[in-house]
């Protein structure tokens, strides 16, 4: 049945010689292996901000969304701001007040579904006038 101790304790110590000296792993020639230590060229991002990007808030009137482009135009008493979604399609982050989520039935919108004239809170970056999150806090009447 099984092989007697002695032979067990040698078929032992041998595997863990054996993985000890890397010769249980199956080699491979250097040219097999690949080293990822040459420079990769990657796209240009363009300029990378110094520090951690601030996050502000922006209270307002939707005046008008562009779907194509992906940018909101928000109207408050400072006047109208330009925002954009630097997200893909879908990924949109839209939420909604209690009220409207009653209203609407739902907890979140797409880009396609936000209307002009809604009452919305904006937390996006100046630096880069692109959208964290819009949530939506009023229907239009």
């Amino acid at each position: 049945m099984y092989p007697p101790a002695r032979l067990r304790i040698q078929s032992i110590w041998w595997l863990t010689v054996a993985c000890g000296l890397g010769l249980w792993l199956p080699t491979s020639s250097p040219a097999q292996r690949r080293v990822s230590s040459e420079k990769k060229a990657l796209p240009e991002l363009g300029d990378r901000p110094g520090s951690v990007l601030r996050v502000e808030n922006l209270k307002g009137t939707l005046k008008r969304v562009d779907l194509t482009m992906r940018t909101v135009i928000i109207e408050n008493s400072a006047g109208e701001s330009v925002l954009a979604f630097p997200t893909a399609a879908g990924r949109e982050k839209i939420t909604l007040s209690k009220k409207p989520a009653r209203q609407l039935g739902k907890k979140s919108l797409r880009l396609e579904e936000v209307g002009p004239g809604w009452r919305v809170k904006v937390a996006y970056y100046p630096t880069l006038g692109t959208i964290l999150e819009i949530v939506v806090e009023e229907l239009a009447p």
